[in-house]
């Protein structure tokens, strides 16, 4: 709140919720007892505050969780996203609707990231930190022991060595030589919020591993192996020039924190890293 002379003074909010963006006056509450932190009253009342630090504007829960699932879905892009807010908001001139894109970009992140740790587990948890892979689901088909295997599956199976395939777990390594990333003009910004919590690797224990390992330039053996040949022509404009993964054989499912990036083409170096991880499992 506000207070100059003795007066109130309210703040002018943008919000941007599921049929519109929306200019309110707001009142900070300064009873006492109550948290006077501006940002907190905001994630209160379901709304999400594009800033902690005195914020302008703040954005639905709604709104927000209608962008997970159109990105998911019908794969919209952020830009169009907002545009769609904003014709619903003035269809005959748009471009009067107040322009909060890039907020749109980062209050998204930060609501994807804190929505994983919750549907995991670590939202309300301080002592426990999500480790590598732990924001990431495995294949609920696959053999667990703790989550779909008997308390006394290995005795069980030891004496049943002919069944022992049903309770092993297979995988399946696979590249995609069109997943490219360029270079970004500043790196810097691009801030990770759960760098190896998912399925990808994490990322400087990546690049040590690359750093120590590439020297030995252990190329794919595949003959006349177009994807490979095509991925190996050096671009210095691309940070990376595919993807590597691997997944369960029975059912196809990624295995969370062993996706690499491909720098140049299907060196073994990127496929051992990624065995060495699932050995690890």
């Amino acid at each position: 709140m506000e207070t100059v002379h003795g007066s109130t003074i309210p703040t002018k909010l943008t919000i941007v919720h599921s049929t519109g963006v929306f200019l309110h006056n707001v009142v900070w509450c300064s009873c006492p007892g109550v948290d006077c932190q501006q940002h907190l009253q905001l994630l209160k009342a379901k709304l999400f505050p594009a800033s902690t630090t005195r914020p302008q504007t703040a954005f639905t829960f709604d709104v927000l969780n209608h962008f997970l699932i159109d990105a998911l879905e019908c794969k919209t892009s952020a830009s169009s996203f907002f545009e769609k807010i904003r014709r619903m908001t003035n269809n005959c001139f748009p471009d009067t609707v107040p322009n909060r894109y890039r907020e749109l970009m980062r209050v998204s992140r930060l609501w994807r990231d804190l929505m994983s740790r919750k549907w995991f587990g670590f939202a309300h948890n301080d002592e426990q930190k999500p480790d590598k892979g732990d924001l990431a689901w495995f294949c609920p088909a696959c053999p667990q022991p703790g989550i779909n295997l008997p308390p006394d599956w290995q005795a069980r199976y030891e004496r049943q060595p002919e069944s022992c395939w049903l309770v092993s777990q297979r995988y399946v390594v696979d590249g995609n030589f069109t997943a490219q990333h360029m270079v970004m003009r500043k790196p810097q910004l691009d801030i990770s919020l759960s760098d190896g919590l998912g399925y990808m690797v994490k990322d400087q224990e990546y690049q040590t591993h690359l750093s120590s390992a590439v020297e030995s330039k252990e190329w794919s053996s595949c003959s006349n192996h177009r994807a490979v040949n095509a991925a190996n022509i050096s671009r210095s404009n691309l940070r990376a020039t595919g993807v590597g993964a691997t997944a369960c054989a029975r059912h196809g499912c990624f295995v969370p924190h062993s996706i690499v990036d491909f720098q140049k083409g299907e060196m073994s170096v990127y496929v051992l890293q990624i065995n060495m991880l699932c050995k690890l499992r």
